[in-house]
């Protein structure tokens, strides 16, 4: 308020009306720094901290809930922390959270809840995290179920109805798919593993891009321009950045808004 209030002052003495006008337009602006400059606080930053550690912690439950931690699941998430660029005490500190997280008195639900309650409160944030570990529980092409039940019990720490994470489930799959049809020729890593060759048809590529954007076949083109319009708006890193996204995960957000582009713009395409 006080920028505003000092810019319209100095505005007018300068240029009179006009002046104020402008003045009052930078005052506005200071004034919205200054917000953002205090919400970027060290909490931000202990937020941030929090957000990485406990998806460390899920990520390494998620691996045990099949009984036991595989190389697979290892690797995985050691490629994480390289995708992350964690070195030092911060590559220290994610290990020693998976670690954490495959204990067996490991409290996954509490433990998601204390996330949520601890400051990472915004709803596009969180469906991002629950994303994730989506993602996380898939990464082999099947979702056991020791794996849902963990996933089903982050979805309810964070407030997400079963009907709304089993859409998720059906969502991320889609978009699996579409980027394997994309980077991989239409294959699966474990199809080319095994020498297969059949490539999906236009038909499927275009059933899937709708799948990615959460919407039927049947779906006007206005239906389809608004659920793209939301998806772009709830999973722009520049947002997800501001509500408190670490910025090491900020690329595998631009990934899926890649994603979710490349699909509307191939509907649009068949249109």
């Amino acid at each position: 308020m006080i920028g505003r209030l000092l810019g319209t002052l100095f505005g007018f003495m300068l240029a009179r009306f006009a002046g104020a006008v402008v003045g009052f337009a930078i005052g506005w602006w200071f004034d919205k720094s200054l917000q953002q400059a205090l919400r970027s606080s060290p909490n931000q930053g202990a937020r941030q901290q929090q957000f990485l550690l406990t998806f460390f912690e899920v990520l390494g439950h998620l691996a045990k809930s099949k009984g036991r931690v595989t190389a697979d699941d290892i690797q995985f998430a050691s490629r994480r922390l390289d995708e992350l660029r964690l070195d030092g005490e911060a590559r220290q500190a994610a290990m020693a959270a998976f670690n954490r997280g495959k204990q067996a008195d490991y409290q996954v639900q509490q433990q998601v809840q204390a996330l949520r309650q601890g400051g990472v409160a915004r709803r596009d944030l969180l469906n991002y995290f629950l994303g994730q570990v989506i993602v996380a529980a898939l990464l082999d092409g099947q979702l056991e179920a020791a794996e849902y039940e963990v996933i089903r019990k982050v979805a309810a720490a964070l407030g997400v109805s079963k009907l709304q994470l089993d859409m998720m489930l059906q969502m991320t799959q889609a978009r699996f798919r579409f980027e394997q049809y994309q980077s991989h020729g239409g294959q699966s890593y474990h199809e080319q593993a095994q020498g297969r060759s059949a490539r999906p048809s236009s038909a499927q590529q275009l059933a899937d891009a709708y799948a990615v954007l959460g919407v039927e076949r049947s779906a006007s083109a206005a239906e389809v321009k608004r659920a793209y319009r939301k998806l772009m708006a709830k999973h722009h890193p520049d947002k997800l950045a501001a509500q408190g996204l670490p910025p090491e995960m900020r690329a595998s957000a631009q990934q899926k808004a890649q994603q979710i582009q490349a699909a509307y713009e191939l509907i649009k395409q068949a249109g």
